[in-house]
């Protein structure tokens, strides 16, 4: 499939899935039953809007991660579950303070320099927050710029998207009815979040703990013949594990790592790898080892992508117990309020 026709097709996904075609008429007639509701469609809104972007979030990841999304369920509602997906809300209603800030203070002109700043970096704070879960990292600039810059020309088109989205709906709101443009407003934002996980599933980035640096151009070749002996590594390990060798097959990936000259990208290549088995149990012995390293060289955002990651695998994963304290430390680093409820 050629590009465009991949990324063409996250834009009409929203339209090609019963899900979530479901879900946005029913997020449509929510909105525009709370703004024609008075004081009682206000709480309504305040309820909704929360919800609406908890499952733009979910969606994202799910396309980033190539699989359908599915409906959205009551936990989306909820304010307590998952609180880190929350902060889409937050983010958009700080733009929003802060540009009228401007306004008031230095004029419109700033304001829509401001806007159109926000409109560039928004999509990439969304996808580092799909990513870590820690929306304290979807607002680092060496998180978002690093996104930017190992998605290239690609994630251009989604501030082009949401720019293309408003003229659009402005131009509509004149000539169709406002139910009809309001509803082609909503479809654009599920057309975002689709397209912006399309491209992080283009790019690989969605099954990273973190962000790194792409590798220079010159050691291109360099990683390419570590990745290839690591895999080596992997097949001989997979054999032993599925004779029933679990513990056999680790060890030998263990042993690798000790010599492996990049042993932090040697460790998350590995962990990458083993979640794409058919059976995820060794992966998720591994990353319990992983976790501990992560944990002991106090790199909590990583550890949480991990614990995370591994939960969605297993509910019931947890930390060896020895490295319990400080996942509890890392959860709180990064105001994962859901995980820690979890492990206390």
């Amino acid at each position: 499939m050629s590009k465009a026709a991949e990324l063409l097709r996250e834009i009409v996904y929203p339209l090609t899935r019963s899900a979530v075609l479901i879900a946005m008429l029913m997020f449509f007639v929510l909105i525009e039953f709370a703004l024609s509701g008075g004081v009682l469609g206000t709480f309504l809104l305040l309820l909704v809007l929360p919800a609406l972007f908890r499952y733009l979030l979910q969606l994202l990841e799910a396309r980033a991660r190539g699989v359908e999304a599915g409906p959205p369920g009551i936990e989306t509602f909820s304010f307590f579950d998952n609180v880190w997906s929350l902060f889409p809300v937050v983010l958009i209603f700080l733009l929003i303070v802060v540009g009228y800030l401007i306004a008031a203070r230095f004029g419109v002109n700033w304001s829509i320099g401001f806007g159109t700043l926000g409109i560039i970096l928004l999509p990439a704070c969304f996808a580092v927050l799909a990513i870590t879960h820690a929306p304290l990292e979807s607002l680092d600039p060496r998180a978002v710029i690093g996104l930017i810059r190992r998605c290239g020309l690609d994630y251009w088109l989604l501030p082009a998207n949401i720019i293309a989205a408003g003229a659009l709906a402005g131009l509509l709101r004149s000539a169709l009815t406002e139910f009809v443009s309001d509803l082609i407003g909503l479809y654009s934002l599920f057309a975002l979040s689709a397209l912006t996980g399309g491209i992080l599933r283009r790019h690989h980035l969605i099954d990273e703990i973190d962000i790194p640096a792409a590798p220079a151009p010159d050691d291109t070749g360099i990683v390419e013949a570590r990745n290839r002996e690591r895999q080596n590594v992997l097949n001989h390990a997979y054999g032993m594990i599925s004779r029933a060798n679990r513990r056999g097959g680790l060890a030998h990936i263990y042993w690798w790592l000790e010599k492996d000259p990049d042993p932090n990208g040697a460790w998350r290549w590995f962990f990458g790898e083993m979640l794409r088995w058919e059976s995820r149990e060794a992966a998720l012995a591994f990353a319990q080892h992983y976790l501990s390293r992560l944990l002991q060289n106090h790199e909590f955002v990583p550890a949480v992508k991990v614990m995370m990651r591994c939960r969605e695998i297993d509910a019931a994963f947890r930390p060896l117990p020895d490295d319990r304290p400080m996942a509890l430390a890392a959860a709180e680093h990064c105001h994962n309020d859901e995980l820690l409820a979890v492990l206390k």
